[in-house]
Protein backbone atom coordinates (compact mmCIF):
# COMPACT_ATOMS: atom_id res chain seq x y z
CA UNK A 1 0.00 0.00 0.00
CA UNK A 2 1.20 3.51 -0.84
CA UNK A 3 2.30 5.43 2.27
CA UNK A 4 2.09 9.23 2.74
CA UNK A 5 3.58 11.04 5.74
CA UNK A 6 2.02 14.40 6.64
CA UNK A 7 4.08 16.61 9.01
CA UNK A 8 2.56 19.85 10.32
CA UNK A 9 2.53 21.35 13.82
CA UNK A 10 -0.95 22.80 13.36
CA UNK A 11 -3.35 19.99 14.22
CA UNK A 12 -6.30 21.49 12.33
CA UNK A 13 -4.31 21.76 9.09
CA UNK A 14 -2.67 18.35 9.54
CA UNK A 15 -5.99 16.59 10.12
CA UNK A 16 -7.54 18.48 7.23
CA UNK A 17 -4.83 17.29 4.82
CA UNK A 18 -5.21 13.69 6.03
CA UNK A 19 -8.99 13.88 5.56
CA UNK A 20 -8.64 15.27 2.03
CA UNK A 21 -6.19 12.50 1.06
CA UNK A 22 -8.22 9.64 2.51
CA UNK A 23 -11.48 10.79 0.89
CA UNK A 24 -10.33 11.91 -2.55
CA UNK A 25 -7.59 9.59 -3.78
CA UNK A 26 -8.56 6.86 -6.22
CA UNK A 27 -6.68 4.12 -4.40
CA UNK A 28 -6.30 3.27 -0.70
CA UNK A 29 -3.30 4.85 1.01
CA UNK A 30 -1.82 4.63 4.47
CA UNK A 31 -1.58 8.13 5.97
CA UNK A 32 0.96 8.73 8.73
CA UNK A 33 0.98 11.96 10.72
CA UNK A 34 3.71 13.81 12.64
CA UNK A 35 3.30 17.02 14.63
CA UNK A 36 6.90 18.23 14.18
CA UNK A 37 10.13 17.55 12.34
CA UNK A 38 11.63 15.35 15.07
CA UNK A 39 8.55 13.09 15.13
CA UNK A 40 8.56 13.08 11.32
CA UNK A 41 12.13 11.71 11.33
CA UNK A 42 11.10 8.92 13.74
CA UNK A 43 8.00 8.02 11.69
CA UNK A 44 10.04 8.02 8.47
CA UNK A 45 12.48 5.51 9.98
CA UNK A 46 9.61 3.33 11.22
CA UNK A 47 7.26 3.45 8.23
CA UNK A 48 9.48 4.28 5.17
CA UNK A 49 6.79 6.41 3.45
CA UNK A 50 6.65 6.72 -0.33
CA UNK A 51 5.79 10.45 -0.23
CA UNK A 52 6.30 13.13 2.44
CA UNK A 53 4.21 16.31 2.74
CA UNK A 54 5.71 18.67 5.32
CA UNK A 55 5.12 22.18 6.59
CA UNK A 56 8.17 24.44 6.43
CA UNK A 57 7.69 26.15 9.79
CA UNK A 58 7.61 23.71 12.72
CA UNK A 59 9.08 23.87 16.24
CA UNK A 60 12.20 21.90 17.16
CA UNK A 61 13.08 20.93 13.61
CA UNK A 62 11.53 22.85 10.70
CA UNK A 63 10.68 21.39 7.31
CA UNK A 64 13.99 22.26 5.66
CA UNK A 65 16.05 20.92 8.57
CA UNK A 66 13.93 17.77 8.43
CA UNK A 67 14.73 17.34 4.72
CA UNK A 68 18.43 17.94 5.35
CA UNK A 69 18.40 15.24 8.05
CA UNK A 70 16.76 12.84 5.58
CA UNK A 71 19.51 13.48 3.05
CA UNK A 72 22.23 12.90 5.62
CA UNK A 73 20.57 9.58 6.46
CA UNK A 74 20.46 8.78 2.70
CA UNK A 75 16.65 8.69 2.62
CA UNK A 76 15.62 9.65 -0.91
CA UNK A 77 11.84 9.80 -0.40
CA UNK A 78 10.05 12.43 -2.50
CA UNK A 79 9.21 15.54 -0.39
CA UNK A 80 6.57 18.25 -1.01
CA UNK A 81 6.95 21.44 1.05
CA UNK A 82 3.84 23.33 2.15
CA UNK A 83 4.58 26.90 3.26
CA UNK A 84 2.63 29.94 4.32
CA UNK A 85 5.70 32.09 3.67
CA UNK A 86 6.34 33.63 0.30
CA UNK A 87 10.05 33.93 1.00
CA UNK A 88 12.71 33.68 -1.70
CA UNK A 89 15.35 32.39 0.73
CA UNK A 90 13.11 29.52 1.79
CA UNK A 91 12.42 28.61 -1.82
CA UNK A 92 16.13 28.88 -2.71
CA UNK A 93 17.14 26.57 0.17
CA UNK A 94 14.40 24.13 -0.82
CA UNK A 95 15.75 23.99 -4.38
CA UNK A 96 19.32 23.30 -3.15
CA UNK A 97 17.94 20.44 -1.02
CA UNK A 98 16.28 18.87 -4.05
CA UNK A 99 12.69 19.50 -2.98
CA UNK A 100 10.33 18.35 -5.74
CA UNK A 101 7.54 20.83 -4.99
CA UNK A 102 7.33 24.08 -2.98
CA UNK A 103 3.61 24.84 -2.54
CA UNK A 104 2.23 28.03 -1.05
CA UNK A 105 -0.71 27.91 1.36
CA UNK A 106 -3.57 28.10 0.94
CA UNK A 107 -3.91 25.73 -2.01
CA UNK A 108 -7.17 24.73 -3.67
CA UNK A 109 -8.36 21.27 -2.73
CA UNK A 110 -8.74 20.16 -6.38
CA UNK A 111 -5.25 21.41 -7.27
CA UNK A 112 -3.76 19.72 -4.22
CA UNK A 113 -5.38 16.37 -5.05
CA UNK A 114 -4.20 16.55 -8.68
CA UNK A 115 -0.69 17.36 -7.47
CA UNK A 116 -0.63 14.37 -5.10
CA UNK A 117 -2.07 12.03 -7.77
CA UNK A 118 0.60 13.15 -10.21
CA UNK A 119 3.38 12.46 -7.72
CA UNK A 120 1.87 9.12 -6.72
CA UNK A 121 1.78 8.03 -10.37
CA UNK A 122 5.35 9.21 -10.93
CA UNK A 123 6.66 7.52 -7.76
CA UNK A 124 4.86 4.23 -8.48
CA UNK A 125 6.22 4.16 -12.03
CA UNK A 126 9.73 4.76 -10.74
CA UNK A 127 9.29 2.07 -8.09
CA UNK A 128 8.05 -0.36 -10.72
CA UNK A 129 10.98 0.46 -12.98
CA UNK A 130 13.42 0.03 -10.10
CA UNK A 131 11.84 -3.29 -9.16
CA UNK A 132 12.03 -4.47 -12.76
CA UNK A 133 15.70 -3.48 -12.93
CA UNK A 134 16.42 -5.32 -9.68
CA UNK A 135 14.60 -8.42 -10.92
CA UNK A 136 16.47 -8.20 -14.24
CA UNK A 137 19.81 -7.97 -12.44
CA UNK A 138 18.89 -10.88 -10.19
CA UNK A 139 17.88 -12.95 -13.21
CA UNK A 140 21.07 -11.99 -15.09
CA UNK A 141 23.16 -12.91 -12.06
CA UNK A 142 21.27 -16.17 -11.74
CA UNK A 143 21.94 -16.99 -15.38
CA UNK A 144 25.62 -16.04 -15.07
CA UNK A 145 26.01 -18.08 -11.89
CA UNK A 146 24.28 -20.99 -13.61
CA UNK A 147 26.68 -20.74 -16.56
CA UNK A 148 29.65 -20.54 -14.16
CA UNK A 149 28.42 -23.63 -12.37
CA UNK A 150 27.94 -25.52 -15.66
CA UNK A 151 31.47 -24.60 -16.79
CA UNK A 152 32.92 -25.60 -13.41
CA UNK A 153 31.11 -28.94 -13.47
CA UNK A 154 32.28 -29.40 -17.06
CA UNK A 155 35.87 -28.65 -16.02
CA UNK A 156 35.67 -31.08 -13.10
CA UNK A 157 34.18 -33.87 -15.19
CA UNK A 158 36.35 -33.63 -18.30
CA UNK A 159 39.57 -35.64 -18.58
CA UNK A 160 40.74 -34.14 -21.87
CA UNK A 161 43.37 -31.38 -21.36
CA UNK A 162 42.33 -29.40 -24.44
CA UNK A 163 38.68 -29.41 -23.36
CA UNK A 164 39.73 -28.44 -19.83
CA UNK A 165 41.65 -25.43 -21.17
CA UNK A 166 38.52 -24.35 -23.06
CA UNK A 167 36.50 -24.43 -19.86
CA UNK A 168 39.19 -22.45 -18.06
CA UNK A 169 39.11 -19.82 -20.79
CA UNK A 170 35.31 -19.57 -20.63
CA UNK A 171 35.46 -19.20 -16.85
CA UNK A 172 38.11 -16.49 -17.20
CA UNK A 173 35.74 -14.53 -19.44
CA UNK A 174 33.20 -14.74 -16.59
CA UNK A 175 35.79 -13.28 -14.15
CA UNK A 176 36.63 -16.66 -12.60
CA UNK A 177 40.42 -16.90 -12.78
CA UNK A 178 42.55 -19.85 -11.67
CA UNK A 179 46.26 -19.31 -11.21
CA UNK A 180 48.56 -22.22 -12.16
CA UNK A 181 49.02 -24.15 -8.92
CA UNK A 182 48.50 -27.46 -7.15
CA UNK A 183 44.89 -27.99 -6.06
CA UNK A 184 42.60 -30.66 -4.67
CA UNK A 185 38.89 -31.48 -4.52
CA UNK A 186 36.89 -32.31 -1.42
CA UNK A 187 33.41 -33.82 -1.81
CA UNK A 188 30.93 -33.15 0.99
CA UNK A 189 28.00 -35.57 0.91
CA UNK A 190 24.95 -35.13 3.13
CA UNK A 191 21.60 -36.86 3.34
CA UNK A 192 18.80 -35.44 1.24
CA UNK A 193 15.20 -36.49 1.86
CA UNK A 194 11.76 -35.44 0.67
CA UNK A 195 11.47 -33.30 3.80
CA UNK A 196 14.67 -31.30 3.33
CA UNK A 197 15.43 -31.42 -0.40
CA UNK A 198 14.03 -27.94 -1.08
CA UNK A 199 16.53 -26.18 1.17
CA UNK A 200 19.35 -28.57 2.11
CA UNK A 201 21.60 -27.98 -0.93
CA UNK A 202 21.17 -24.22 -0.59
CA UNK A 203 21.81 -24.26 3.16
CA UNK A 204 24.83 -26.58 2.96
CA UNK A 205 26.52 -24.45 0.29
CA UNK A 206 25.92 -21.27 2.31
CA UNK A 207 27.46 -22.90 5.39
CA UNK A 208 30.51 -24.05 3.44
CA UNK A 209 30.91 -20.71 1.62
CA UNK A 210 30.89 -18.76 4.87
CA UNK A 211 32.89 -21.11 7.08
CA UNK A 212 35.62 -22.20 4.64
CA UNK A 213 36.27 -18.66 3.36
CA UNK A 214 36.83 -17.53 6.97
CA UNK A 215 38.84 -20.48 8.24
CA UNK A 216 41.05 -21.56 5.34
CA UNK A 217 43.46 -19.39 3.35
CA UNK A 218 43.75 -22.22 0.81
CA UNK A 219 40.00 -22.44 0.11
CA UNK A 220 39.05 -21.29 -3.41
CA UNK A 221 35.39 -22.02 -4.11
CA UNK A 222 32.41 -24.37 -3.72
CA UNK A 223 30.15 -25.73 -6.41
CA UNK A 224 27.00 -27.85 -6.01
CA UNK A 225 27.85 -31.04 -7.89
CA UNK A 226 24.54 -32.86 -7.56
CA UNK A 227 21.71 -33.26 -5.08
CA UNK A 228 23.35 -33.96 -1.74
CA UNK A 229 26.94 -33.33 -2.92
CA UNK A 230 29.06 -30.17 -2.88
CA UNK A 231 32.63 -29.92 -4.20
CA UNK A 232 35.10 -27.67 -2.40
CA UNK A 233 38.33 -26.76 -4.20
CA UNK A 234 41.49 -25.97 -2.22
CA UNK A 235 45.01 -24.87 -3.11
CA UNK A 236 47.79 -27.29 -2.10
CA UNK A 237 51.28 -26.38 -0.93
CA UNK A 238 52.77 -29.74 -1.98
CA UNK A 239 51.92 -32.78 -4.15
CA UNK A 240 50.84 -34.57 -0.98
CA UNK A 241 47.25 -33.52 -0.34
CA UNK A 242 47.42 -34.81 3.26
CA UNK A 243 47.06 -31.81 5.54
CA UNK A 244 46.01 -32.25 9.17
CA UNK A 245 44.99 -28.61 9.65
CA UNK A 246 42.78 -28.77 6.56
CA UNK A 247 41.25 -32.01 7.81
CA UNK A 248 40.26 -30.28 11.06
CA UNK A 249 38.58 -27.52 9.06
CA UNK A 250 36.78 -30.03 6.80
CA UNK A 251 35.56 -32.03 9.80
CA UNK A 252 34.28 -28.85 11.45
CA UNK A 253 32.52 -27.79 8.23
CA UNK A 254 30.87 -31.23 8.01
CA UNK A 255 29.73 -31.02 11.62
CA UNK A 256 28.19 -27.59 10.98
CA UNK A 257 26.10 -29.04 8.14
CA UNK A 258 25.18 -32.03 10.32
CA UNK A 259 24.11 -29.81 13.23
CA UNK A 260 22.07 -27.49 11.03
CA UNK A 261 20.30 -30.09 8.90
CA UNK A 262 20.20 -32.97 11.43
CA UNK A 263 21.60 -35.23 8.69
CA UNK A 264 24.55 -37.53 8.25
CA UNK A 265 27.57 -35.93 6.54
CA UNK A 266 30.74 -37.42 5.08
CA UNK A 267 33.68 -35.81 3.27
CA UNK A 268 36.04 -37.42 0.77
CA UNK A 269 39.40 -35.78 -0.05
CA UNK A 270 40.96 -36.30 -3.45
CA UNK A 271 44.69 -36.24 -4.11
CA UNK A 272 46.55 -33.15 -5.37
CA UNK A 273 46.22 -32.18 -9.03
CA UNK A 274 49.05 -30.35 -10.87
CA UNK A 275 46.80 -27.56 -12.16
CA UNK A 276 43.12 -26.97 -12.62
CA UNK A 277 43.01 -28.75 -15.97
CA UNK A 278 43.74 -31.97 -14.04
CA UNK A 279 41.03 -31.53 -11.40
CA UNK A 280 39.04 -34.40 -12.91
CA UNK A 281 41.39 -36.96 -11.39
CA UNK A 282 41.23 -35.34 -7.95
CA UNK A 283 37.42 -35.27 -8.13
CA UNK A 284 37.18 -38.93 -9.16
CA UNK A 285 39.33 -39.88 -6.21
CA UNK A 286 37.34 -37.67 -3.83
CA UNK A 287 34.13 -39.37 -5.00
CA UNK A 288 35.75 -42.76 -4.36
CA UNK A 289 36.83 -41.61 -0.90
CA UNK A 290 33.33 -40.45 0.02
CA UNK A 291 32.01 -43.96 -0.75
CA UNK A 292 34.27 -45.22 2.04
CA UNK A 293 31.56 -44.12 4.51
CA UNK A 294 29.94 -47.52 4.01
CA UNK A 295 32.56 -49.01 6.38
CA UNK A 296 31.27 -46.75 9.17
CA UNK A 297 34.71 -46.11 10.73
CA UNK A 298 33.40 -43.46 13.14
CA UNK A 299 35.06 -40.56 11.31
CA UNK A 300 33.22 -38.23 8.93
CA UNK A 301 36.23 -37.90 6.62
CA UNK A 302 38.35 -40.08 4.37
CA UNK A 303 41.36 -39.12 2.24
CA UNK A 304 41.74 -41.14 -0.96
CA UNK A 305 45.51 -41.46 -0.58
CA UNK A 306 45.02 -43.10 2.82
CA UNK A 307 42.67 -45.86 1.64
CA UNK A 308 44.32 -49.25 1.78
CA UNK A 309 44.18 -50.73 -1.71
CA UNK A 310 44.02 -54.39 -0.63
CA UNK A 311 44.30 -57.52 -2.76
CA UNK A 312 41.77 -58.30 -5.46
CA UNK A 313 38.84 -60.26 -4.03
CA UNK A 314 37.50 -63.17 -6.06
CA UNK A 315 34.21 -64.86 -5.17
CA UNK A 316 32.09 -67.29 -7.21
CA UNK A 317 29.42 -65.55 -9.24
CA UNK A 318 26.06 -65.60 -7.46
CA UNK A 319 22.77 -65.99 -9.30
CA UNK A 320 20.80 -63.16 -7.73
CA UNK A 321 17.41 -64.73 -8.30
CA UNK A 322 18.29 -67.93 -6.43
CA UNK A 323 18.01 -66.85 -2.81
CA UNK A 324 18.05 -63.54 -0.96
CA UNK A 325 19.66 -65.17 2.08
CA UNK A 326 22.55 -66.38 -0.09
CA UNK A 327 23.02 -62.83 -1.36
CA UNK A 328 23.01 -61.49 2.20
CA UNK A 329 25.60 -64.11 3.17
CA UNK A 330 27.87 -63.18 0.29
CA UNK A 331 27.65 -59.45 1.05
CA UNK A 332 28.51 -60.16 4.70
CA UNK A 333 31.50 -62.28 3.64
CA UNK A 334 32.78 -59.54 1.33
CA UNK A 335 32.30 -56.86 3.98
CA UNK A 336 34.16 -58.94 6.55
CA UNK A 337 37.32 -59.26 4.42
CA UNK A 338 38.50 -55.76 5.39
CA UNK A 339 38.08 -52.03 4.83
CA UNK A 340 39.98 -51.79 1.57
CA UNK A 341 39.38 -50.30 -1.85
CA UNK A 342 39.19 -53.79 -3.38
CA UNK A 343 36.40 -54.76 -0.95
CA UNK A 344 34.53 -51.53 -1.60
CA UNK A 345 34.79 -52.08 -5.37
CA UNK A 346 33.40 -55.61 -5.05
CA UNK A 347 30.52 -54.45 -2.84
CA UNK A 348 29.73 -51.79 -5.41
CA UNK A 349 29.89 -54.31 -8.28
CA UNK A 350 27.60 -56.79 -6.50
CA UNK A 351 25.14 -54.04 -5.60
CA UNK A 352 24.98 -52.65 -9.14
CA UNK A 353 24.68 -56.14 -10.68
CA UNK A 354 21.81 -57.02 -8.35
CA UNK A 355 19.91 -53.78 -8.90
CA UNK A 356 20.36 -54.03 -12.68
CA UNK A 357 19.04 -57.59 -12.58
CA UNK A 358 15.99 -56.41 -10.65
CA UNK A 359 15.45 -53.47 -13.00
CA UNK A 360 15.71 -55.66 -16.10
CA UNK A 361 13.23 -58.19 -14.69
CA UNK A 362 10.82 -55.44 -13.65
CA UNK A 363 11.08 -53.85 -17.09
CA UNK A 364 9.93 -57.09 -18.69
CA UNK A 365 7.00 -57.45 -16.29
CA UNK A 366 5.89 -53.80 -16.05
CA UNK A 367 3.71 -51.76 -18.39
CA UNK A 368 5.60 -49.31 -20.62
CA UNK A 369 3.89 -46.32 -18.94
CA UNK A 370 5.34 -47.36 -15.56
CA UNK A 371 8.89 -48.26 -16.62
CA UNK A 372 10.35 -44.81 -16.13
CA UNK A 373 9.64 -45.20 -12.39
CA UNK A 374 11.97 -48.20 -12.10
CA UNK A 375 14.94 -46.50 -10.44
CA UNK A 376 17.17 -47.38 -7.53
CA UNK A 377 19.63 -45.61 -5.27
CA UNK A 378 23.20 -45.24 -6.43
CA UNK A 379 25.77 -47.12 -4.38
CA UNK A 380 27.16 -43.79 -3.15
CA UNK A 381 23.74 -42.97 -1.61
CA UNK A 382 23.93 -46.00 0.70
CA UNK A 383 25.54 -44.97 3.98
CA UNK A 384 25.89 -48.45 5.53
CA UNK A 385 25.87 -52.10 4.52
CA UNK A 386 22.41 -52.47 6.11
CA UNK A 387 21.06 -49.62 3.96
CA UNK A 388 22.53 -51.28 0.88
CA UNK A 389 20.78 -54.53 1.82
CA UNK A 390 17.54 -52.67 2.51
CA UNK A 391 17.61 -51.11 -0.95
CA UNK A 392 18.19 -54.51 -2.54
CA UNK A 393 15.38 -55.98 -0.44
CA UNK A 394 12.95 -53.28 -1.59
CA UNK A 395 13.81 -54.12 -5.19
CA UNK A 396 13.41 -57.86 -4.68
CA UNK A 397 10.11 -57.30 -2.84
CA UNK A 398 8.85 -55.19 -5.71
CA UNK A 399 9.91 -57.88 -8.16
CA UNK A 400 8.11 -60.54 -6.11
CA UNK A 401 5.05 -58.32 -5.84
CA UNK A 402 4.90 -57.73 -9.59
CA UNK A 403 5.53 -61.41 -10.26
CA UNK A 404 2.58 -62.36 -8.04
CA UNK A 405 0.14 -59.91 -9.63
CA UNK A 406 -0.84 -62.39 -12.31
CA UNK A 407 0.09 -65.54 -10.37
CA UNK A 408 -1.21 -67.47 -7.39
CA UNK A 409 -1.22 -66.54 -3.71
CA UNK A 410 1.95 -67.26 -1.76
CA UNK A 411 0.02 -69.66 0.44
CA UNK A 412 2.97 -70.85 2.51
CA UNK A 413 3.92 -67.28 3.42
CA UNK A 414 0.33 -66.30 4.19
CA UNK A 415 -0.16 -69.29 6.51
CA UNK A 416 2.84 -68.06 8.51
CA UNK A 417 1.59 -64.47 8.48
CA UNK A 418 -1.93 -65.43 9.60
CA UNK A 419 -0.52 -67.56 12.41
CA UNK A 420 1.64 -64.64 13.56
CA UNK A 421 -1.30 -62.21 13.41
CA UNK A 422 -3.58 -64.57 15.34
CA UNK A 423 -0.96 -65.12 18.04
CA UNK A 424 -0.35 -61.38 18.43
CA UNK A 425 -3.85 -60.06 17.73
CA UNK A 426 -4.03 -58.10 21.00
CA UNK A 427 -0.59 -56.49 20.47
CA UNK A 428 0.35 -53.55 18.22
CA UNK A 429 0.04 -54.72 14.63
CA UNK A 430 0.42 -53.01 11.29
CA UNK A 431 1.71 -53.82 7.81
CA UNK A 432 5.18 -52.45 8.57
CA UNK A 433 5.58 -54.80 11.55
CA UNK A 434 4.43 -57.79 9.48
CA UNK A 435 6.65 -56.81 6.54
CA UNK A 436 9.72 -56.48 8.77
CA UNK A 437 8.98 -59.79 10.47
CA UNK A 438 8.75 -61.71 7.18
CA UNK A 439 11.31 -59.71 5.16
CA UNK A 440 8.82 -58.40 2.65
CA UNK A 441 7.56 -54.97 1.66
CA UNK A 442 4.34 -53.61 3.25
CA UNK A 443 2.84 -53.36 -0.24
CA UNK A 444 3.49 -57.04 -0.95
CA UNK A 445 1.98 -58.17 2.36
CA UNK A 446 -1.05 -55.97 1.70
CA UNK A 447 -1.55 -57.47 -1.78
CA UNK A 448 -1.26 -61.03 -0.54
CA UNK A 449 -3.64 -60.36 2.37
CA UNK A 450 -6.33 -58.99 0.03
CA UNK A 451 -6.16 -62.21 -1.98
CA UNK A 452 -6.00 -64.49 1.02
CA UNK A 453 -8.58 -62.85 3.31
CA UNK A 454 -11.63 -60.92 2.13
CA UNK A 455 -11.28 -57.23 2.97
CA UNK A 456 -7.51 -57.30 3.49
CA UNK A 457 -5.25 -56.88 6.50
CA UNK A 458 -7.12 -54.19 8.44
CA UNK A 459 -10.46 -55.91 7.99
CA UNK A 460 -9.02 -59.25 9.17
CA UNK A 461 -7.43 -57.75 12.31
CA UNK A 462 -10.60 -55.78 13.14
CA UNK A 463 -12.88 -58.82 12.81
CA UNK A 464 -10.60 -60.91 15.02
CA UNK A 465 -10.40 -58.22 17.72
CA UNK A 466 -14.13 -57.51 17.72
CA UNK A 467 -14.77 -61.26 18.05
CA UNK A 468 -12.63 -61.29 21.20
CA UNK A 469 -14.44 -58.16 22.46
CA UNK A 470 -17.87 -59.79 22.09
CA UNK A 471 -16.83 -62.66 24.32
CA UNK A 472 -15.25 -60.39 26.94
CA UNK A 473 -18.31 -58.10 27.07
CA UNK A 474 -20.33 -61.04 28.40
CA UNK A 475 -18.39 -60.73 31.65
CA UNK A 476 -19.85 -57.62 33.30
CA UNK A 477 -17.03 -57.51 35.85
CA UNK A 478 -14.66 -56.33 33.11
CA UNK A 479 -14.93 -52.61 32.29
CA UNK A 480 -15.26 -51.46 28.69
CA UNK A 481 -11.83 -49.76 28.97
CA UNK A 482 -10.32 -53.08 30.04
CA UNK A 483 -12.10 -54.89 27.20
CA UNK A 484 -10.72 -52.37 24.73
CA UNK A 485 -7.15 -52.79 26.01
CA UNK A 486 -7.46 -56.58 26.06
CA UNK A 487 -8.37 -56.46 22.36
CA UNK A 488 -5.45 -54.23 21.39
CA UNK A 489 -7.28 -50.88 21.49
CA UNK A 490 -5.76 -48.44 23.97
CA UNK A 491 -8.29 -45.71 23.27
CA UNK A 492 -11.77 -46.66 24.54
CA UNK A 493 -13.52 -44.06 22.34
CA UNK A 494 -11.85 -45.38 19.19
CA UNK A 495 -12.70 -48.93 20.27
CA UNK A 496 -16.37 -47.94 20.62
CA UNK A 497 -16.40 -46.37 17.15
CA UNK A 498 -14.86 -49.48 15.56
CA UNK A 499 -17.14 -51.83 17.52
CA UNK A 500 -20.30 -49.97 16.48
CA UNK A 501 -19.18 -49.89 12.85
CA UNK A 502 -18.78 -53.69 12.83
CA UNK A 503 -21.59 -54.78 15.18
CA UNK A 504 -24.09 -51.95 14.74
CA UNK A 505 -24.16 -51.18 18.48
CA UNK A 506 -21.82 -49.52 20.94
CA UNK A 507 -20.06 -51.89 23.39
CA UNK A 508 -22.35 -50.65 26.20
CA UNK A 509 -25.51 -51.23 24.13
CA UNK A 510 -24.24 -54.68 23.09
CA UNK A 511 -23.59 -55.64 26.74
CA UNK A 512 -27.03 -54.43 27.85
CA UNK A 513 -28.73 -56.47 25.11
CA UNK A 514 -26.94 -59.71 25.97
CA UNK A 515 -29.52 -62.01 27.49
Amino acid sequence: MFKILVADDEKFIRKGILSILERNLDEPVKCIEAKNGIEALEKTAEETPDLIITDINMPGCDGLEFVKELQEKHVNTTVIILSGYENFEYAKRAITLGIKEYVMKPIKKSEFIELIKRYMTDIQQRQLKTQEEIERKIENNRIIEGVKKDFLIGLLKCSDNREAHQYLQQLKELKVNFEPQLCTCVVFQYEVSEENQEYMDFAAKNILDEYLSLESEDFLLNVTYSEGKIISIFKCSSPCAKNEERKKIIRKAGRLIREYGKVRVFAGIGDAAPGFEHLNRSLRHALRAVEYKIFDKGDILCAYEEIERGQEVRLPHLQVQDNMLELWGELNRIYGIGQTQAVMDLLKTRYNETMEFIRNRLTKKTAVSEREEIVYKEFSSCWTLDEMKQEIKKGLDKLEEVSQETGTINAHLMEQVIRFVDENITEELDLNIIAEKFHRSPGYISTMFKRYAEGGFNSYVTEKRIGIARNLLKDRSISIQEVAEACGYYNAKYFSVVFKKVVGQTPREYRENIS
